[in-house]
C-alpha cells in the first residue's frame, strides 16, 4: 500500500495551511480548509479548489465539522487566536461566536456522538461546550499551554496534552484523573480511534507511539528527522498518518511503515481523513493543501493475492495455477476483503462477491449505506454500516439483518466482531465487558449477554462444528486468554497468560497463540471443559523470538500459520501436520485409526488431545488407551471404574464427576430418580449438609448418611460438631457402618 499525493502547483491560501476538514454533502465528500491568511476554501475530492466559502476576523487556529449524520445540518467549528471558537454553518454563515479562553484556542473536537465541544488553549484549560455553544465545565487546569485534546469513543473522557504528558480526566465529577509521561519533548498532537480504541501521540522528540486506552505502550517509532507535527487514524482504524517537515508517512495500526512520502511544502500540521478511509489532505506550511489517495491496496489468502491499482482495477493472482484475472469498477473501491476462496468488494453504493472459481460473473448487491467493515467465515460473511450488520452468503443472498438498540456500528471491527456457521458474536464497544451472541438466520440473540470480568479486547467464533460446540476464545485487558461456550456463559476457562495474539484454525479447533515470545498451539482447546488437568498436555510450543514485540498472528490454515513483525514483515511457521488428521478421524468416529496415528507419531501431546477427545464423545475403551499411554493411572484406574458400571446413567454422572462437574453429575442422577446414588455421591465429595438435605428430602437413607459421617469422624479422630448431625443421630438408630 502507498500514498498517491496531489496538490496545485500555487497554493490557494497566502500563508501556512492551520485545519482541513472533510464534510458529506449529499452523496459526494468536500474538503474546507483554513489558514493564516484568515481565509476559508471549499475542495472538491479530487483535490481542486471550488470556491472560498469566507474569510474570518481572526487567524483560524483548529477546525472540526460535527460527525456525519448527528445534525440536522452540516456545520463546524473554528478555533481562533483570539481565545474564540465560532460555529459555522456549512455555507459560511457564522452562527454563534464563543469567547473560551484567554489567549489562542489552539484545539478543538467535536465527541464522536456530536452532543459536545471540547476546546483547549494557551490559558492551560480544558472546556466542554454543548453543541449549541453553552459552557458545561471547565474540566482541567494546567500550568502550560495544552496542544491538543481528544474525546474517548464512549464520549466519557477527554484525553489531553500538556508539556511532556498525556492526561487522561472524566467528564464525570469526582473522578480520578490519570496521567503518564508520553514523550522526551512537548506533546504536539493526539489521536484516539474510535474504531480499534488506541491512542496515537506526536511528540517534539521526533518520534510517534502507540497507547492502548489504558496508557500502556504499544509502539515507540524511531526518531524521524524533523519534529512530527501532526498525526490522525483512518475512520476505518486500520492504518494512520504521520506528518512532519516535507514527510507525510502511511503507517499500519500496529506501528510498521507502509509507505513515506517526500512533498515539498514545509510542515505538515494538520491531516484529515475522508471517512470512507481512501483518502486524506494535508495542511502545509507552505499555504498548499495536499490530497492523499490509497493505492495499491493488497491482501492475501492462501495462494492468492489481490491488489487494487490507482484506476479502480483489481489484479487476482493466484500463484499456485500460474492465473491472473483483472477486475475493473466503475465507481471508487472503498474497501475489499479476501478469504474461504472468495472475494468481497465494496463500493460506496455496491457489494460485489466473487467465487475463486468463477471471476467473470460475480453477485451485486445494491446498498443503501455506504459499508464501514467486511467480516468473512467459510459459510458467509458480515456487512457492517450505520443501519446494522447485514449476513450475506457468497451467493449474494441476505439471511439476515442484525439490529441491537443503543449499538455504535461504526465502533465495531475484526476485533470486536466475529462470524461462523451458525452465530455472530460482538462486543458492545458501550459495555466492553459483555458478548452479545446472535443466530446467522433469524438475526435474533441466542441466550443472554455473555459477562467477563475484565474489559474485552478481543473475541473470536470457533469454525469447527456447530451448535453446543460453539466456542468464543475471548483476550481481555490483562493480555489473558479465555475459552467460553457461546451458548453456556457460566462455562469460562483460563487457557493462558501474557498473549498478545491469537487465531482460531480454519477448519479444525486448534487454536494458537503467541505468548510470551513463544508460539503456543492449543490443539485441542475444549480440553478445559473436558479435563483442565490435560490442558498443559495437549499444547505444543516453539520458540518464536525471532517474531519480536508487537507481533501478531494473520493467519492459520492447515499446520501453516503466518505472523506479522512489528516492522510488517511476515514470518511463515509450520506446526505439526498430525492434528489435522487426528480431527478427521475424531469427526468420523474413527477411534482405532486415532489411536494408530498416535501410535505411529508417538507425541504425548497427540495422546492427550486423542484422550480429551474421546472423553468428550463417550468413548471409554479409547480414553483408556490414550491415558495410559500418557502414563495418567489414577485417571486410567477411574476411567476402567466408570466402564464396569452396569448402565449409562451411571457411566454419564461418573464421567461428569471426571470432567469435575459434580453439580452436573448430581442432576444427572437425580433427574432419573438416583437418589441412593446422588446421597453417596454427596458423601465421596464430603457434602455432608447436601447428603442430608437429600435424605431428609426423600425421606430414605437418613441412616446411611448418619452412619457415613459417623465412620468418617472416627477414622479423622473428630467429634461431631454439626447440630443438625447430632439431633438426627439422637432421633435415628445407626448401625454399625
Amino acid at each position: 500500500m502507498r500514498l498517491k499525493l496531489t496538490h496545485e502547483d500555487a497554493p490557494k491560501h497566502k500563508s501556512l495551511v492551520t485545519a482541513v476538514g472533510w464534510y458529506k454533502t449529499g452523496k459526494q465528500y468536500e474538503l474546507l480548509s483554513v489558514g493564516d491568511d484568515q481565509e476559508c476554501w471549499k475542495w472538491h475530492v479530487e483535490g481542486s479548489p471550488i470556491a472560498k466559502l469566507c474569510s474570518c476576523e481572526s487567524f483560524c487556529t483548529a477546525m472540526a465539522w460535527m460527525p456525519s449524520g448527528k445534525g440536522s445540518d452540516n456545520a463546524f467549528a473554528l478555533g481562533c487566536a483570539d481565545g474564540t471558537f465560532r460555529l459555522i454553518s456549512e455555507m459560511g454563515r457564522e452562527e454563534k461566536k464563543v469567547d473560551a479562553h484567554r489567549g489562542a484556542v489552539i484545539a478543538l473536537r467535536w465527541s464522536f456522538d456530536g452532543s459536545a465541544i471540547a476546546t483547549a488553549g494557551e490559558d492551560g484549560i480544558v472546556k466542554v461546550w454543548s453543541r449549541s455553544g453553552m459552557l458545561r465545565s471547565a474540566l482541567a487546569q494546567q500550568s502550560h499551554a495544552i496542544y491538543s485534546v481528544v474525546w474517548s469513543p464512549d464520549c466519557e473522557h477527554i484525553l489531553f496534552a500538556c508539556s511532556s504528558k498525556i492526561h487522561l480526566k472524566s467528564i464525570q465529577a469526582g473522578q480520578k484523573q490519570v496521567e503518564w509521561k508520553a514523550h522526551e519533548g512537548v506533546v504536539m498532537m493526539l489521536d484516539w480511534s474510535f474504531v480499534n480504541n488506541t491512542i496515537l501521540s506526536a511528540g517534539e522528540d521526533c518520534r510517534y507511539k502507540i497507547w492502548d486506552a489504558y496508557g500502556r505502550l504499544l509502539f515507540n517509532s524511531a526518531p524521524l528527522d524533523h519534529v512530527v507535527t501532526s498525526i490522525a487514524w483512518s475512520p476505518t482504524g486500520r492504518q494512520f498518518a504521520v506528518g512532519s517537515f516535507n514527510t507525510l508517512k502511511l503507517c499500519d495500526r500496529t506501528g510498521w511503515s507502509y509507505c513515506r512520502e517526500t512533498p515539498d511544502v514545509g510542515s505538515i500540521f494538520s491531516i484529515s481523513w475522508c471517512n470512507d478511509g481512501t483518502q486524506l489532505a494535508c495542511g502545509t506550511g507552505s499555504g498548499h493543501v495536499v490530497f492523499g489517495s490509497l493505492v495499491d491496496r493488497s491482501c492475501t489468502w492462501q495462494n492468492m493475492d489481490v491488489t487494487l491499482d490507482e484506476n479502480n482495477t483489481i489484479t487476482v493472482v493466484d500463484i499456485l495455477n500460474e492465473t491472473k484475472e483483472e477486475l475493473d469498477f466503475r465507481d471508487r473501491v472503498t474497501d475489499m476483503s479476501l478469504a474461504h476462496g472468495a472475494l468481497v468488494v465494496n463500493t460506496n453504493s455496491q457489494c460485489f462477491v466473487y467465487q475463486s472459481t468463477n471471476w467473470n460473473t460475480p453477485h451485486v448487491e445494491d446498498l443503501k449505506e455506504p459499508p464501514m467493515l467486511i467480516v468473512q467465515c467459510p459459510h458467509h460473511f458480515a456487512l457492517v454500516d450505520a443501519m446494522g450488520i447485514q449476513i450475506i452468503n457468497y451467493e449474494g443472498r441476505q439471511l439476515s439483518t442484525i439490529k441491537m438498540s443503543g449499538l455504535r456500528y461504526e465502533h465495531l471491527n475484526h476485533q470486536t466482531l466475529s462470524v461462523c456457521r451458525d452465530a455472530v458474536a460482538l462486543v458492545d464497544p458501550s459495555q466492553p465487558k459483555q458478548i452479545r451472541v446472535f443466530d446467522v438466520f433469524t438475526g435474533r440473540p441466542m441466550g443472554n449477554p455473555i459477562t467477563h470480568k475484565l474489559d474485552i479486547i478481543r473475541i473470536s467464533l470457533n469454525q469447527h462444528g456447530s451448535g453446543s460446540d460453539r466456542k468464543i476464545a475471548i483476550l481481555d485487558k490483562n493480555k489473558d486468554l479465555y475459552l467460553t461456550q457461546a451458548l453456556q456463559a457460566d462455562k469460562t476457562e483460563k487457557l493462558g497468560a501474557m498473549v498478545d495474539s491469537f487465531m482460531w484454525n480454519d477448519s479444525t479447533d486448534m487454536l494458537v497463540a503467541l505468548m510470551d515470545e513463544k508460539l503456543v498451539i492449543f490443539i485441542y482447546p475444549t480440553v478445559v471443559f473436558v479435563d483442565k488437568d490435560l490442558l498443559p498436555k495437549t499444547q505444543q510450543s516453539k520458540n518464536c523470538t525471532d517474531a519480536g514485540k508487537y507481533a501478531q498472528i494473520v493467519s492459520f490454515y492447515g499446520s501453516n500459520c503466518t505472523i506479522r513483525k512489528a516492522d510488517g514483515s511476515d514470518l511463515a511457521m509450520v506446526t505439526t501436520p498430525y492434528p489435522p488428521l487426528l480431527y478427521q478421524h475424531f469427526e468420523k468416529g474413527q477411534w482405532e485409526q486415532a489411536v494408530r496415528l498416535c501410535r505411529y507419531v508417538k507425541s504425548p501431546e497427540l495422546w492427550a488431545s486423542l484422550a480429551a477427545m474421546a472423553i468428550h464423545q463417550r468413548a471409554l475403551d479409547t480414553v483408556e488407551i490414550a491415558l495410559a499411554a500418557i502414563e495418567e493411572v489414577d485417571k486410567v484406574q477411574f476411567v476402567a471404574h466408570i466402564n464396569k458400571l452396569p448402565d449409562d446413567v451411571l457411566r454419564s454422572a461418573e464421567l461428569a464427576l471426571f470432567c469435575k462437574r459434580p453439580d452436573e453429575a448430581l442432576n444427572i442422577l437425580l433427574q432419573n430418580k438416583r437418589i441412593y446414588r446422588a446421597i453417596k455421591m454427596n458423601i465421596r465429595l464430603h457434602r455432608w449438609n447436601d447428603a442430608l438435605e437429600l435424605a431428609k428430602k426423600h425421606q430414605t437413607h437418613v441412616d446411611t448418611v448418619l452412619a457415613y459421617r459417623q465412620q468418617h469422624l472416627q477414622q479423622m479422630k473428630h467429634v461431631e460438631t454439626n447440630d443438625e448431625f447430632k439431633q438426627w443421630a439422637g432421633e435415628v438408630e445407626v448401625a454399625d457402618a
